[in-house]
């Protein structure tokens, strides 16, 4: 298989359309078209069929599309493998995060790297499509979610759940450290939309605890949602780092013992197995790890 056909067939996958794809990838419709039915001469499969004047999918071309770009992972880590070996380093590295996560930590991490280490690129990604960046180039995902089992994976610790209240609240005047879920639900909440971990976590803790939040506005950029508590519409709750003034407590919630616990988000960085740079990212991810344990962002277990 010519690796630019299979290129050719993702990007295809991935804009809708061949004229949308042929216009991203800067060459003409019929050629693209020709790429399309050699590669399915080579692999002596349709991937394509002609619905309503438009190409779709078939059933054999749903089933490459991940092994497709499989391929094109590979690929890139052989072609990043021999140039790592030539230099004797890694390069380059691509980190797909949150933008929270981004902020909050992978970013001020990478301000205290030095030219030795190697060049670490972040992809801003939704908490539900981590793991998917694998395939899309990513080297390494830091992730709420746990990894699945067929990755290499280093649990970093829980970033907490904190509430944001303006600087004039009653939370903030009498300098309080942490409120209770029933606290929380007597106050109008800015908070994640469900896409978010987030909001699934405090969804959770309130259900378990028989509560419901009495008012809610949804919103699902971190920073706004601070901006919003600080300036006093109301208190908001994310995992980022206190900015705009904001007051920032912890929320707890009832455990089974009857003591109570700290919301919290688990974070895991997470890699392909036999990537080219597997001991780099460890020993990134460990060094990550010791970062944001010292910086206090992170619980570790």
């Amino acid at each position: 298989m010519n690796y630019r056909r299979i290129m050719y067939f993702l990007a295809v996958v991935d804009a809708g359309t061949v004229t949308a794809a042929a216009e991203i990838l800067h060459i003409a419709q019929p050629a693209l078209s020709r790429q399309l039915k050699t590669l399915e001469a080579e692999l002596k499969i349709e991937l394509f069929e002609s619905r309503r004047h438009r190409l779709v999918l078939t059933q054999a071309g749903r089933a490459f599309v991940p092994v497709a770009r499989r391929l094109m992972v590979e690929t890139r880590s052989t072609t990043d493998a021999v140039a790592a070996l030539r230099s004797g380093r890694v390069a380059t590295l691509v980190v797909a995060a949150t933008a929270a996560s981004t902020r909050g930590f992978i970013a001020p991490f990478l301000a205290g790297t030095t030219r030795q280490d190697p060049l670490i690129l972040t992809r801003e990604t939704s908490h539900f499509e981590i793991y998917e960046s694998l395939l899309h180039g990513a080297d390494f995902v830091i992730s709420p979610a746990p990894p699945e089992s067929d990755l290499e994976s280093l649990p970093l610790g829980s970033v907490p759940l904190k509430v944001f209240t303006s600087s004039d609240h009653e939370w903030a005047a009498a300098g309080r450290s942490e409120v209770s879920l029933e606290e929380l639900c007597r106050c109008h909440v800015i908070l994640p939309s469900h896409h978010s971990v987030s909001r699934h976590i405090l969804d959770n803790a309130l259900n378990q605890a028989g509560l419901s939040l009495s008012q809610t506005s949804e919103c699902d950029d971190g920073q706004t949602i601070l901006a919003l508590s600080a300036a006093g519409h109301g208190v908001g709750v994310a995992t980022d780092q206190s900015s705009f003034g904001a007051y920032a407590v912890l929320i707890k919630q009832p455990t089974d013992t009857g003591a109570a616990s700290v919301l919290e988000l688990p974070l895991h960085a997470a890699w392909m197995p036999g990537h080219f740079a597997a001991d780099t990212i460890r020993s990134l991810a460990e060094r990550l790890r010791t970062f944001i344990g010292e910086q206090g962002v992170t619980s570790l277990t």
